[in-house]
């Protein structure tokens, strides 16, 4: 029997990592020209792994017309998700120093427990008459 050829490894950089802004653009000025789908703004963030803002600047500068209404829209949408993620850490922190640990996210009012794929299964806010839902929500009143 043959022993096993080790795999070569990759360049050494990670897959997730972004690139540097002259490379992205350079890349960016190649990509824009085969896109034809609807959502530029949203395509590029996913395709160079950069953020919203980041992404409008980036195709200002590669000649794209973007409206400022739109980018003021995004800004206030990322700054509007920034507190809610705030008021989620704080609620969960809250509840730690009750000695209640209360796991929920976007589909589940309360999580009881994980599959062994690790998927949530518990009661959903879909499920939750809508005097109990307050009982669950994170927000503080």
């Amino acid at each position: 029997m043959k022993p096993k050829k080790k795999k070569k490894k990759g360049s050494g950089q990670s897959a997730k990592r972004t690139l540097p802004r002259e490379k992205r653009l350079q890349s960016a000025k190649q990509w824009l020209l085969g896109y034809e789908g609807e959502h530029l703004v949203r395509a590029y963030s996913k395709r160079f792994r950069v953020d919203k803002v980041c992404a409008i600047s980036e195709l200002r500068m590669l000649g794209v017309t973007i409206s400022e209404e739109y980018e003021t829209a995004v800004k206030r949408s990322m700054t509007d998700e920034l507190m809610q993620k705030q008021k989620r850490k704080e609620a969960r922190t809250k509840n730690n120093a009750l000695g209640m640990v209360i796991e929920q996210d976007d589909n589940f009012a309360f999580i009881i427990g994980r599959t062994s794929s690790g998927f949530p299964y518990g009661v959903q806010w879909d499920e939750l008459p809508m005097e109990e839902r307050v009982l669950f929500s994170n927000e503080e009143e």
